[in-house]
């Protein structure tokens, strides 16, 4: 009976180790939002230089349709910049979270925010969908273990981290549910 423990025995992952790497896939999905700007920017550049010759060459219509392909640019960038703001925020949370060793509470803040997240279209680019899955699944880890092993430490005040993941709502529910229609009746600007 004690050897049958012992083999089925589960070892607790820790939480250090778990948020380490909630960490790592985050800025993985980042890494990969900004490949895609750089992208875009010299996509950008390269129609703006056609505009340009088109201008000058005197095809009008031609380079009003490069001007409008590279407005449709600048509002895809502007809305991955948006996405990587909040990712970014995010990561600062999830910082503090490690320094602190206030692992749970600022998971389940984080799970919270990255529900909204799945509902971005950003979200389902490949390799941004696998590291921010890959981030959710440790986080998820994290909040289910019911015993840590290391002091939780939990401050008087988590008001900054609050007020970070507060931020980052803000940008989800006013810049990127815009166009997915989850925004709510008060957020209709356009980016």
């Amino acid at each position: 009976m004690g050897v049958d423990r012992l083999i089925f025995r589960r070892r607790k992952e820790s939480p250090y180790k778990q948020l380490i790497a909630s960490l790592y896939n985050l800025k993985r999905a980042m890494e990969r939002i900004e490949a895609f700007i750089d992208k875009i920017n010299t996509r950008r550049q390269k129609m703006f230089e056609i505009v340009a010759e088109l201008e000058m060459k005197g095809q009008h219509e031609l380079a009003k349709r490069y001007a409008a392909e590279i407005a449709k640019l600048d509002a895809i960038k502007s809305r991955l910049l948006s996405f990587h703001l909040v990712l970014e925020k995010v990561k600062l949370s999830l910082e503090y979270a490690l320094t602190v060793r206030n692992f749970t509470n600022v998971a389940r803040e984080v799970l919270g925010i990255m529900d909204k997240i799945k509902k971005l279209p950003e979200s389902t680019i490949p390799d941004i969908s696998i590291a921010l899955m890959n981030m959710e699944q440790s986080l998820r880890a994290l909040e289910d273990s019911s015993s840590i092993d290391v002091v939780d430490y939990t401050p008087t005040s988590n008001s900054d981290v609050e007020k970070i993941l507060e931020e980052a709502k803000m940008v989800i529910s006013e810049k990127l549910m815009v166009g997915t229609g989850e925004a709510g009746r008060g957020s209709r600007s356009r980016l």
